[in-house]
């Protein structure tokens, strides 16, 4: 507990938790890196379900540079909401769901974006499955993401 104790003392840790603005404004890059990297990981992975299919899976694969900036974001901002609120987060069954689905969804979809979107285009049977699962592992942190606030 003394780590969390200092954690939560230093001074990122006490911008937002204790200043009117710190939280409020961590929390909004939070939710723009959120919107970013999962919004295209959705997009990567509703094009190797087969939505789109006028556009080649291939062409999606630059978008990935993207979601990698909105990763930047939000493992920046995250640590800092963390820093907030350390030594009850870290005990946080929802926060730690999240931290999975996250991994999750971010690991299937670099492998689909290796395997398929930056390889050859072929979409096979795999490549679905990993898709559908990384839209699943999305949905997961999400949710538990959303649910934080109500577990204790």
């Amino acid at each position: 507990m003394e780590i969390l104790w200092w954690i939560e003392d230093s001074w990122l840790g006490m911008l937002v938790s204790s200043s009117q603005w710190g939280y409020p404004i961590v929390l909004s890059l939070h939710a723009v890196g959120m919107a970013v990297l999962v919004g295209v990981s959705l997009i990567l992975a509703s094009r190797a379900l087969g939505i789109a299919r006028a556009i080649s899976v291939t062409a999606v694969g630059p978008y990935w540079n993207v979601a990698i900036g909105g990763f930047v974001i939000n493992l920046l901002s995250g640590t800092a909401l963390f820093m907030g609120s350390a030594s009850t987060l870290f005990f946080n069954t929802a926060f730690h769901i999240k931290l999975i689905g996250v991994v999750i969804g971010l690991a299937l979809t670099w492998w689909l974006v290796k395997t398929c979107i930056r390889g050859d285009g072929e979409v096979t049977a795999k490549h679905r499955k990993i898709a559908a699962a990384s839209i699943v592992g999305w949905a997961i942190a999400l949710i538990a993401g959303r649910l934080i606030g109500y577990f204790s």
